[in-house]
């Protein structure tokens, strides 16, 4: 093979190698970039040490000086950051800094760096028409279980008797989208199931937060079918009964 034609083939062999290469490192930093780890993207560059450490030591939360509602804190501090600052993340950092002149300052920062990481991520989830109401409670769920420590979450989004029926109305009304066909006696059966794993140990407590509206809206989930051949008046006594029949069955 002449030596210019030996080079140009090296020179192409060469050529190919980086262009794959790069390919790759494209790819690479694209799937990076849109599928982030949630904890990972959860800290800037100020935050980062101090969001690694709260992973460790959430504990810091309840010692002196901190926020009673941490929530309430936040979301006023994203409100000023929205309309005050016009969205300058520096003014926050500079606020909390002067305001928590402190370790407590960084701390706080970081929890809003992480806050504010699974508000755009929450909304990301809400946004899609693919998923039912339930399947985005869960996403969003599963969102804080990855992003924040225990300790965090349970400061963030304290348990509250009303939420395990919201969350066993939502799972009826996917199971039933997904089941269309589906008879009463099963739909009654993975309910009442549903509504043992949820309410547990709490259940006395969740239970003078049920609401008459919340009962109603099982038993014309439960009983769409036989409702359906009803008139107004039937349906009334229909779902009297049905309603009795429920809580019977699973608090009994």
């Amino acid at each position: 093979m002449p030596a210019n034609k030996k080079k140009i083939t090296t020179f192409l062999f060469i050529l190919i190698l980086l262009s794959l290469l790069l390919g790759g490192l494209v790819y690479f930093l694209f799937q990076k970039k849109t599928n982030p780890d949630p904890k990972e993207s959860s800290y800037d560059s100020r935050s980062e040490v101090y969001w690694q450490r709260l992973q460790n030591r959430p504990e810091v939360l309840q010692g002196p000086g901190y926020p009673s509602d941490l929530r309430d804190f936040l979301e006023t501090l994203r409100g000023k950051e929205s309309y005050l600052w016009e969205g300058d993340r520096d003014k926050t950092y500079e606020f909390l800094l002067e305001t928590y002149p402190d370790e407590r300052g960084h701390v706080l920062y970081a929890i809003y760096i992480a806050f504010m990481n699974w508000k755009e991520k929450t909304k990301e989830v809400e946004s899609r028409d693919d998923l039912s109401s339930y399947e985005k409670l869960t996403a969003v769920n599963r969102l804080s279980e990855e992003i924040f420590p225990v300790v965090l979450r349970d400061h963030l989004f304290p348990k509250h008797p009303t939420t395990p029926p919201v969350w066993l109305l939502s799972f009826l009304e996917d199971y039933i989208q997904k089941n269309p066909y589906s008879y009463s006696r099963e739909r009654k059966r993975i309910f009442l199931k549903k509504k043992a794993e949820l309410y547990q140990k709490e259940k006395w407590e969740i239970r003078s937060w049920e609401s008459p509206m919340f009962f109603r809206k099982v038993v014309d989930l439960i009983y769409a079918r036989e409702l359906l051949e009803m008139s107004e008046e039937e349906r009334t006594s229909y779902r009297s009964a049905k309603q009795e029949e429920l809580k019977a069955d699973f608090w009994n």
